[in-house]
């Protein structure tokens, strides 16, 4: 029995390393990747060990590539895999500043130019905003934005 397992320990962590990165692809990257590399250190070990035929050195590799991944690889493989803060599609026209193109009335929709983009906005005060006069981006309710009067002392800031 034992020389079984000697010979054949390598496989067993060959195959526990191919499911752990089946079972990450099936769960997606909740776990952060853990059980791809933890599967692949398994690989690793089994397959650098195959010749030896020493259960006792496949463990000890495999065991040795885990605790590296773990000590070291998951805080660099973490950090790479941080989600910034950084504000994407229509999120990111919030708090900008723009133009007034078309007239914005109390209970009217205006057209405004932020950038080098024109929308769709209305006041969020609900009072009118003239042609000419500059406005904040305080929120997007659909395609609309909702822009207020900026202020003149921030203006010269």
């Amino acid at each position: 029995m034992i020389e079984l397992l000697d010979a054949w320990l390598w496989a067993a962590f060959v195959v526990a390393g191919l499911l752990m990165i089946l079972l990450e692809l099936f769960i997606g990257v909740e776990t952060g990747f853990d059980l791809v590399m933890l599967g692949s250190a398994l690989i690793l070990g089994g397959l650098l060990t195959s010749f030896l035929d020493s259960w006792l050195v496949t463990a000890l590799c495999a065991s040795a590539f885990c605790a590296l991944y773990v000590g070291i690889g998951r805080k660099y493989i973490r950090a790479k895999m941080k989600v910034s803060d950084t504000k994407t599609n229509i999120d990111a026209i919030i708090g900008k500043t723009g133009t007034v193109k078309t007239r914005i009335g109390k209970n009217t929709s205006g057209l405004v130019k932020i950038g080098n983009e024109e929308w769709r906005a209305r006041s969020v005060e609900g009072i009118n905003i003239e042609e000419g006069q500059d406005i904040t981006v305080v929120d997007v309710a659909g395609v609309t934005l909702i822009v207020k009067k900026e202020e003149e002392n921030k203006k010269w800031r």
